[in-house]
């Protein structure tokens, strides 16, 4: 019997991303830590699944250097696991910030096709009116979406593609901190405005940074 406080996997096609989401907050969250065993028995049983995706979950998070193989100890989470999750935040501050420079860049060179995939999401952040957390991560990363498709660079795109899984972790663990949720509401205002007004240097450095800053402030942030 699954308790209510234990993490549920709904069926669904892909069920080895559900897996790796669950895997992966428990890392941001600490409650697995360098040297912890990952079981795929017991992980399958709490999560009421069969073991295969548990399996093509942890074969991910091994490519990613967030857990290894140890012998006659099996799978464990890498020492290392916390500088991946810090390196995945640099790349993708980076690509990010680069995303939002061509944004500016377009809008300065007359015009944005398809502008109000970001305007949208930005005016809702502008609301005052109190959110439900879900519904603000879902405009949270319709702001992000927006930006790393707008940018017109393909490159961007699938790279930041393969960040997704870290990326929605992250931002669920930064969102679930309401002080956390002001600051980085704020910072997308700004982002999104400097964007708008076609300044690509304040763009790309204000995203630079609020993506450093918010990784940076999560990660360390997590429960002992």
């Amino acid at each position: 019997m699954v308790t209510e406080d234990r993490p549920t996997i709904q069926e669904a096609p892909l069920i080895r991303d559900q897996v790796y989401k669950v895997l992966l907050t428990k890392l941001i969250n600490g409650d697995l830590e360098p040297g912890d065993r990952i079981t795929e028995r017991v992980t399958a049983q709490e999560l009421g699944i069969s073991t295969t995706p548990v399996k093509e979950a942890l074969r991910r998070l091994e490519n990613e250097g967030f857990v290894r193989t140890m012998p006659r100890r099996g799978i464990v989470v890498g020492e290392n696991a916390l500088t991946s999750f810090e390196q995945v935040i640099t790349v993708r501050a980076w690509l990010e910030g680069l995303g939002a420079r061509l944004c500016a860049a377009r809008v300065a060179d007359g015009g944005l096709p398809g502008v109000a995939a970001l305007t949208e999401p930005l005016e809702l952040m502008k609301d005052p009116i109190l959110r439900p957390v879900p519904e603000i991560i879902e405009i949270n990363a319709s702001f992000h979406d927006a930006i790393r498709d707008l940018s017109g660079n393909r490159v961007i795109v699938q790279f930041l593609g393969t960040l997704l899984g870290v990326d929605a972790a992250v931002r669920e663990r930064a969102l679930s901190d309401p002080d956390e949720l002001q600051r980085g509401n704020a910072e997308h205002i700004d982002v999104g405005d400097a964007i708008l007004d076609g300044d690509p240097d304040r763009a790309e450095a204000l995203m630079r940074s609020h993506v450093l800053r918010s990784g940076d402030h999560t990660l360390h942030a997590r429960p002992s």
